[in-house]
């Protein structure tokens, strides 16, 4: 789908292209498609060999990050006037990070050779993303920092919504099934099987998740992504 006039509108929103003149707003409309995206919908998964860069004109989406040993994980959620994938564009490598839609969406989607052509064009827009990719490396050493720190609960939550995500099924209602055991899952975050029994069966208490053997119901997902120390 094309961008229409509103969307065109809605783009002088977006964070990436702030500061930039009509005549450089129109000249990436010009080069987008928009994507309709519905709740809990899988964008893009960790190591896909795809290149588009997205701004999220409507509504808001979460991303998995992974490190190399597979066992570290951040989440981070971006909202409306964010963008996500420029990485991609930029290098060629694999996707560093797995997107889903938290609620129905709608991307405004670049691919990668009209991004990084953009930016050769337009050095305020190039300005803007090197700026923006600095607040966000400063961002991400205080959230490592976090992961270090986190406790067992904040890590169980976290493996539950990534694989609620892999399944696309993080939205209320969803259904994780074939989920891991305890075992599995302490395995994985570093912890012991018992630490992370407490936590599920907390989970189920308090009402955030329905957990049987082998399937877990995710009954409240703003509940879940509450992972505050």
């Amino acid at each position: 789908m094309s961008v229409d006039e509103a969307t065109r509108h809605s783009l002088k929103n977006c964070g990436l292209l702030r500061d930039l003149d009509q005549r450089t707003l129109d000249a990436v409309a010009q080069k987008m498609a928009v994507l309709h995206i519905p709740r809990g919908k899988l964008i893009m998964m960790h190591g896909d060999e795809t290149t588009e860069t997205y701004f999220l004109l409507a509504g808001t989406v979460i991303g998995q990050l992974v490190a190399a040993s597979g066992r570290e994980i951040l989440f981070t959620e971006i909202a409306q006037g964010g963008y996500f994938g420029e990485l991609a564009s930029l290098d060629g490598h694999a996707r560093s990070i797995t997107i889903s839609a938290h609620s129905d969406c709608v991307l405004g989607r670049l691919q990668g050779a009209d991004f990084l052509a953009l930016l050769r064009k337009y050095p305020q827009l190039a300005i803007n993303l090197a700026t923006d990719l600095g607040t966000r490396l400063r961002r991400m050493n205080d959230r490592v920092f976090g992961l270090v720190v986190h406790n067992v609960e904040t890590r169980v939550r976290v493996k539950l919504m990534q694989l609620a995500q892999e399944q696309e099924q993080l939205v209320n209602g969803g259904v994780i099934t074939n989920a891991p055991t305890h075992e599995v899952i302490s395995n994985f975050i570093g912890a012991n099987r018992e630490a992370v029994s407490r936590v599920v069966a907390q989970l189920n208490r308090d009402g955030v998740i329905t957990s049987k053997r082998g399937v877990i119901t995710i009954n409240d997902v703003d509940a879940l992504l509450d992972t505050e120390d």
